[in-house]
C-alpha cells in the first residue's frame, strides 16, 4: 500500500512537471510571437517613413491584400479547427492559421484604413499587440476568470481612449463597446450553465465552482465607464482611464494572491 501511495504521488509530480512545462512552452510561443509581430510593424513604418512614394503605395497595397488573405486564413483556420476537432495535429495546425491570419487581416484593416494615415495605425498596433500578448499570458498562466475579466477591462480602456484621444472615435468606442457586451452576455450565459460557452458542443471555459461575482463587476463597470465618458466628453474619459487602469491592477493583484 505504501508502494502505491508513493507511485500516485510520483504520477502527480510528473503530471504537475508536464503541465508546468506545456505552460512554460506555450509562454514562450507567445513571446516569439508578439516580437515578431512588433519586428514587422517596425519592418512596415519603416518602408513607409523612410522610403520613395512610389514605395511606399506598393506596400500598402501588399498590406490590404495581406489583409483578405489573413482574412481568408482565419475562417479556413477557424473552420478547419471546428470540424477537424478530434484531430489534435489538425486542429492544432489550424489554429496556428487562424492565429496568424486574424494577425494580418487585423494590422491591414487598422494601418490601411485608420484615420489619419498608416503611422498612426501602426502606432495602434505596436499598443495593442503587447496588450494581445499579456492576455495571452493571463490566459495560460492565471485563473480563466481573470482572463475574462482582464479582457473587458482592457477593451474598456481601449474605448475610453478613443473617445479621449481620437476625435473620430465614436465608431471604434461603438464597436468596442459592443465587444464588452459579447464577454458580458458570455459571463453571464457561463453563470447559467455552469461554465459552459453557448452552443451544442458545451465546451467548459470556467470550473463548475467559479465566483462569477467580480468578473460580472468587472464587466458591468467596463460597460458603464465608456458609456459615461461618452455621455459626458473627453475630460471624464482621461480620469476614467485611470481609474479602470487601477480596477485592472487590482484585479491583478486579488488573482494573484488567490493563485498562491
Amino acid at each position: 500500500m505504501s508502494s502505491t501511495r508513493k507511485k500516485s504521488i510520483s504520477q502527480k509530480n510528473v503530471e504537475r512537471e508536464r503541465t508546468e512545462n506545456r505552460t512554460l512552452n506555450r509562454v514562450y510561443y507567445v513571446f516569439l510571437l508578439g516580437l515578431a509581430a512588433e519586428c514587422w510593424l517596425f519592418l512596415t513604418y519603416r518602408i513607409w517613413a523612410g522610403s520613395a512614394l512610389s514605395t511606399g503605395l506598393k506596400w500598402f497595397t501588399a498590406l490590404q491584400v495581406l489583409m483578405w488573405l489573413g482574412l481568408a486564413a482565419l475562417v479556413l483556420g477557424a473552420a478547419g479547427a471546428y470540424l477537424k476537432r478530434q484531430d489534435r495535429k489538425v486542429r492544432r495546425i489550424s489554429v496556428w492559421a487562424a492565429c496568424v491570419g486574424a494577425f494580418f487581416a487585423v494590422s491591414g484593416f487598422i494601418i490601411t484604413f485608420f484615420p489619419p494615415g498608416v503611422n498612426t495605425g501602426v502606432a495602434v498596433m505596436c499598443t495593442l499587440v503587447p496588450i494581445a500578448a499579456v492576455l495571452a499570458l493571463v490566459y495560460y498562466i492565471y485563473q480563466r476568470e481573470f482572463f475574462v475579466a482582464a479582457a473587458a477591462c482592457g477593451m474598456s480602456v481601449l474605448a475610453l481612449w478613443f473617445v479621449r484621444y481620437d476625435r473620430n472615435g465614436l465608431a471604434e468606442s461603438i464597436l468596442v463597446l459592443a465587444a464588452i457586451a459579447v464577454v458580458t452576455a458570455a459571463v453571464v450565459w457561463m453563470k447559467k450553465s455552469r461554465g459552459t460557452l453557448p452552443g451544442k458542443l458545451a465546451i467548459r471555459f470556467l470550473p463548475e465552482d467559479t465566483n462569477y461575482a467580480v468578473a460580472l463587476a468587472t464587466c458591468a463597470a467596463s460597460l458603464a465607464a465608456p458609456i459615461a465618458a461618452l455621455l459626458l466628453g473627453g475630460t471624464a474619459a482621461y480620469y476614467l482611464i485611470f481609474v479602470m487602469v487601477a480596477w485592472l491592477f487590482a484585479l491583478f493583484v486579488y488573482y494573484t494572491v488567490k493563485l498562491m
